[in-house]
C-alpha cells in the first residue's frame, strides 16, 4: 500500500487536532489482526495487512467522523477493504488451510488435550471452510474480531436485525456441517 508520492509528513495530524492513532492501534490492533488472520494463510500476511490497515487509518484520520460511527467500525471497514484488495491483487484462494492456522490454536497442558483440541479446531475450520464467503465473513467479524451486532451491521452495511438473522443462519449451517463430520 505504499505510495511513492506520499510522505509521512502529509500523514501527520495538525496541531489543532492531535492524533488518536496510538489509542486506536492499542485498542483495536489485536482484533484487526485476528480478523485478518482468519482469512489469510499466514501470520506474516496478517501482520502486513494489519500494518496496512493502520497506516491507511493514520493517513486518512482527518476524514474520520465520530458522528457517523465509532472508530472501531471505521477501522474494521478499512480492514475489510484491505482484505478485498489483497485478494484482488493476489488472486488467491479465499479459504485457509488448516495447517496454516496453528498460531490461532491454544495449546492445552497435556499432549492428549492438545491433540483433542487440534482435532476439534481442524473439524471446526473444515466446516467453516465449507461455508460461503458471506457466512465466513460474519463469523470472522463476530467471533474472530469480537464485534457487536451493531458494529457488524455498520461494517457490513446492513441493519442490526439482518446481521443477527444472517449470523443465526450461518451458525445453523456451520452446526449442520459440524454434525456431518461426527
Amino acid at each position: 500500500m505504499s505510495n511513492p508520492g506520499l510522505s509521512l509528513a502529509s500523514a501527520r495530524p495538525t496541531a489543532a487536532r492531535p492524533t488518536e492513532f496510538p489509542a486506536w492501534y492499542a485498542t483495536h490492533g489485536r482484533a484487526v489482526y485476528r480478523y485478518l488472520r482468519f482469512h489469510v494463510d499466514s501470520a506474516d500476511t496478517a501482520d502486513d495487512l494489519t500494518a496496512d490497515v493502520f497506516f491507511h487509518a493514520l493517513q486518512t484520520e482527518h476524514r474520520y467522523d465520530p458522528a457517523r460511527a465509532e472508530a472501531r467500525v471505521w477501522i474494521f471497514a478499512i480492514a475489510r477493504n484491505a482484505l478485498r484488495d489483497h485478494f484482488r491483487r493476489k488472486n488467491v484462494r479465499r479459504h485457509v488451510t488448516l495447517g496454516a492456522l496453528r498460531d490461532l490454536a491454544v495449546d492445552a497442558p497435556s499432549a492428549e488435550e492438545r491433540l483433542l483440541r487440534e482435532e476439534e479446531i481442524a473439524r471446526l475450520l473444515d466446516a467453516v471452510g465449507e461455508l460461503g464467503r458471506p457466512d465466513r465473513e460474519l463469523i470472522a467479524l463476530r467471533y474472530g474480531s469480537e464485534l457487536t451486532f451493531a458494529e457488524i451491521a455498520l461494517v457490513a452495511d446492513m441493519s442490526e436485525g439482518a446481521a443477527r438473522t444472517r449470523m443465526w443462519r450461518a451458525l445453523a449451517r456451520l452446526r449442520a456441517s459440524m454434525d456431518r463430520r461426527l
